[in-house]
């Protein structure tokens, strides 16, 4: 197998790999998509360290009254430096309609399962494109 043969290769499966990530996160977010959607704020910032140990990463943490009357605190999913949201913020929650405390903050969904199809697709198209050259020539 040559260079080129074993690049075109590696991308293939990088490429699947990230878009089996992004149909996860797709597959992950079918309970919402029959579910409710409400305003929710921000009541705090969570931190954590970040392992690559360059300080803390932070994620907002967000209360909302669910339809059913419940009060549910829920913290994002997405931890990031700086956080982009502040204290006192409204934003927007999807939850299941049987399990509120399950919400997540709407944005943040649709990132991970958009950004790894994007990134998936396009590690896929090069790996094909370098598989198409090396079988091509050789």
């Amino acid at each position: 197998m040559t260079g080129l043969q074993f690049a075109a290769l590696f991308l293939l499966l990088m490429g699947g790999a990230f878009l089996v990530g992004g149909g996860y996160f797709f597959w992950q977010s079918r309970p919402f998509q029959n579910g409710m959607e409400c305003s929710a704020v921000v009541i705090d910032i969570a931190s954590r360290p970040d392992e690559d140990g360059g300080g803390d990463l932070y994620a907002p943490v967000v209360r909302f009254v669910a339809r059913n009357g419940q009060e549910v605190t829920i913290t994002g999913a997405v931890f990031s430096r700086p956080c982009p949201y502040k204290i006192g913020q409204t934003v927007t929650v999807e939850y299941p309609a049987q399990a509120p405390e399950r919400g997540r903050i709407k944005s943040e969904s649709r990132l991970m399962y958009i950004a790894f199809g994007i990134i998936g697709g396009v590690i896929t198209v090069i790996g094909l494109i370098l598989g198409v050259i090396a079988f091509w020539n050789g």
